[in-house]
């Protein structure tokens, strides 16, 4: 027996257990790995919790989903057949399988959160959310198994290794600021928008320009404090999610 048709065994043996409850659970932890969570998460730690930790985990999240692009499109290992398996919310899964995106970017954004605390006592949770966002994938007939385990690999490796940058330039003053984020947030975007790259990779290279410009400007010139009374971050929050949403319908027009 193959890899292939073992992985659509798989597939079909988690959907034997479906439910209405299943789906909805399902859906619910693959949304903890989309584009839309993260779009109001990161902002909202940024503006309300920490925003050198929050200009970091951005980066950390857009150099993973930059990596996976370019990954699956190097294979380009189509996704399960909607013929042989049940699909869920097809939407969450366009482009290529391998590696799987939500597996490898839980990997990486979990991970790094796992670095500050309170998460850093809490790695149960942080296995168990990587876990349910990767195992979500296969009962929604989206993702074969060996996606998944790719997907892993990789978000560990990538992990692993800006944890050691982190490490570091995190030891010289300014490190961040003056080493990483004019290559990683500045240089390498510029080169990735020239060259012609996949659409993808360019809204996320334009996403990483955008936002570390925005930040060295803000250090810089404005010098915003993340503390604030709760009104005070109820007002940041509902005004720049308000801005984003209105700016991601205008780029879709």
């Amino acid at each position: 027996m193959d890899a292939h048709t073992l992985g659509y065994q798989v597939i079909q043996w988690s959907q034997a257990w479906h439910g209405q409850l299943l789906d909805w659970m399902a859906m619910g932890a693959t949304f903890l790995g989309t584009e839309a969570f993260f779009l109001l998460f990161v902002p909202m730690f940024y503006w309300c919790v920490d925003k050198k930790h929050g200009v970091r985990l951005a980066l950390v999240f857009l150099l993973s989903v930059y990596l996976n692009s370019m990954v699956k499109e190097l294979f380009q290992v189509p996704r399960p057949d909607p013929n042989r398996v049940r699909v869920i919310w097809a939407s969450s899964g366009g482009g290529y399988s391998f590696p799987s995106g939500h597996a490898q970017n839980a990997m990486v954004f979990w991970g790094w959160m796992g670095r500050r605390p309170p998460w850093r006592r809490r790695p149960l949770v942080l296995a168990g959310l990587v876990l349910a966002i990767s195992m979500s994938r296969i009962y929604m007939g989206l993702h074969f198994p060996v996606d998944i385990l790719g997907g892993w690999l990789l978000g560990g490796l990538l992990l692993a290794g800006l944890v050691a940058v982190d490490r570091r330039i995190s030891r010289e003053p300014r490190g961040w600021e003056s080493k990483f984020l004019p290559w990683a947030g500045v240089l390498f975007p510029l080169a990735s928008l020239v060259s012609r790259t996949h659409p993808l990779q360019a809204m996320v290279a334009g996403a990483m320009l955008g936002f570390c410009m925005g930040y060295m400007v803000e250090t810089r010139w404005v010098g915003f404090s993340p503390e604030a009374p709760w009104p005070h971050q109820v007002a940041k929050l509902l005004l720049g999610w308000g801005i984003g949403a209105c700016l991601g319908v205008a780029m879709r027009v």
